[in-house]
């Protein structure tokens, strides 16, 4: 955009001044005015208006606002506390076109931050459809001196919220942070008026989380589980947020807290939810997209896929011949005609590689194999997702993993699949994670390597594929708390044994004649479970039995 324009009521042809705006495209627009006033240095020290206009109207989408940078210099440091009765008293209202006027922050009250940054990005929603002219009314300050300087405009997808790390303040209307009862819990409000308002579902993203804070939205109030000083971000999806006018409330030491437009979800093959396993556990299903199944993707490992079906049956149409080919014994590495399965059990959750997903779908379309039509489904989905790869005639791996769990499982069960499922999709993403489970596995004692392997086989896996039984060791030691761990093992798994394959009790180590139970085999596992849930909280801030970040 170029060219110059003269004012209807000046007499001076326009200039360029010594900012620009940027669009969405990223093109600089220049921006011209017919002040004397070029450079975008301002002194607050009297009442100024300054005129701005493109050379021609700018297109804004429904959902964009316009950010201004700025910063503040010579300011006097004034708690904000004070900042009513003493502070700086001075407005600088910006204006878009015949859009309604806009306090840009002069400091930070609005946020309850002590100490004055002088660098700010301020985020107006807009209301026109289109940008030409823009306005700055500066009202005079109580003391001389102190000057904004405007660095430059651009348009951005609207949001709500704040960021207050580092020099520059990042932050929207419709914010606040209270002292008082509810000292440093932000709060961010929907905007009264709809034409502001975020158009579509909104998700709410926080970062820089420290402790254990609590996030409101309506009737629902979460905490996020404090992870050992590991940094994490957590997304709220649009399912756990109030509709109407109900503020979001983060109780807490949040220094980045945005509402912002969700991904429109709707292409086929769907785009997967970003959430954390806490909230998919708790997504309500009359909000999935699909009937018979919804698709995550988890927010601390966005190469992994998690499926929630409707049903066990549903969840088989999608991976039962998929477990066969991949784990069965004695039917490893083939695909399995409906009719040689349809009375065997496969499993009440799922969990495969990148790898073990290319050579089931290759293997299909090498040999014309007749697949389901979810099974069809689940390849667009992956495809789509790059799991998987089109290559020639076949496919190949791409990167990431797939775990399924089923609404048919009681709660207990699903939080215990998903823990288990969750690291099992960890162990095929993470070379170091498998190299701690492999040491774990060599120092493990012989008569404990005798009885889980034994127990793997009685569960029908196939024991011949190391790698295979590896990752099962990892994934039932963590599937449940380090205190529960001796239990499951000593107790559960070593009395089935016993009682459903008599031959087996020769891989069981002696019998605590009073209890009933093998204390041996509970130590062995126990400490496992503690050595591989220090590893795992270390590195991702999770446990043995928890995967998720949040609860309510």
């Amino acid at each position: 955009m170029s060219g110059s324009l003269l004012f209807a009521n000046s007499c001076f042809v326009a200039k360029p001044a010594g900012f620009a705006l940027a669009g969405i495209d990223g093109e600089s627009c220049p921006v011209y005015t017919s002040s004397n006033e070029l450079s975008g240095v301002f002194s607050l020290s009297k009442t100024k208006r300054y005129d701005y206009s493109l050379d021609k109207s700018l297109s804004v989408p429904r959902n964009y606002s316009l950010e201004i940078d700025y910063s503040l210099h010579n300011l006097q440091e004034v708690s904000v506390r004070d900042a009513g009765a003493g502070g700086n008293n001075y407005q600088v209202i910006l204006k878009i076109d015949d859009d309604s006027g806009w306090a840009l922050p002069g400091d930070l009250t609005f946020l309850a931050i002590d100490q004055i940054k002088a660098y700010i990005r301020y985020v107006i929603p807009i209301q026109t459809a289109s940008i030409k002219k823009i306005s700055l009314e500066i009202k005079g300050v109580k003391k001389s001196g102190m000057e904004l300087r405007l660095n430059g405009l651009r348009l951005t997808e609207r949001f709500y919220g704040f960021d207050a790390k580092g020099e520059t303040v990042l932050a929207s209307p419709f914010v606040s942070r209270a002292y008082g009862e509810a000292e440093g819990q932000p709060l961010i409000n929907i905007a009264p008026d709809e034409d502001y308002r975020i158009n579509g579902r909104q998700i709410l993203f926080v970062d820089g989380i420290t402790g254990a804070p609590e996030i409101t939205s309506g009737e629902n109030t979460f905490q996020y589980i404090a992870n050992g000083g590991v940094h994490h971000s957590l997304t709220v999806p649009a399912a756990f947020l109030a509709s109407g006018n109900d503020a979001v409330q983060i109780n807490g030491g949040v220094v980045t807290a945005m509402l912002k437009a969700a991904p429109p979800g709707n292409k086929e093959p769907l785009e997967p939810i970003t959430a954390d396993p806490g909230f998919i556990l708790l997504y309500p299903q009359e909000k999935w997209r699909g009937k018979n199944f919804e698709i995550f993707r988890w927010e601390s490992f966005p190469d992994i896929l998690i499926f929630d079906t409707v049903s066990y049956d549903l969840q088989d149409k999608l991976f039962k011949r998929l477990a066969f080919f991949a784990e069965k014994k004695g039917f490893t590495g083939r695909l399995a005609a409906d009719e040689e399965i349809a009375e065997l059990h496969a499993w009440n959750a799922h969990d495969y590689s990148a790898e073990t997903l290319a050579r089931f779908f290759d293997a299909a379309k090498n040999s014309s194999f007749p697949l389901l039509d979810e099974e069809l489904s689940l390849q667009e989905i992956l495809v789509a997702s790059n799991i998987i790869k089109v290559s020639g005639d076949g496919f190949t791996a791409g990167s990431g993993a797939l775990v399924s769990i089923s609404r048919d499982s009681p709660d207990y069960l699903r939080r215990m699949f998903m823990t288990h499922e969750a690291f099992h999709g960890i162990f095929f993403i993470d070379a170091d994670f498998r190299e701690f489970c492999k040491q774990r596995w060599e120092g493990l004692d012989r008569a404990a390597k005798r009885f889980i392997t034994s127990y793997f086989d009685f569960q029908r896996y196939d024991i011949n594929d190391s790698f295979l039984v590896l990752n099962e060791f990892m994934a039932h030691c963590l599937q449940q708390g380090v205190s529960a761990s001796g239990k499951y093992f000593g107790e559960d798994i070593a009395n089935r044994l016993y009682e459903k394959s008599p031959w087996r009790r020769a891989v069981l180590p002696p019998r605590d004649e009073k209890s009933g139970n093998w204390p041996e085999i509970a130590d062995s596992f126990r400490r496992e479970t503690s050595a591989l849930s220090d590893y795992v909280a270390k590195r991702w801030g999770l446990a043995a039995g928890r995967v998720w970040r949040v609860r309510l």
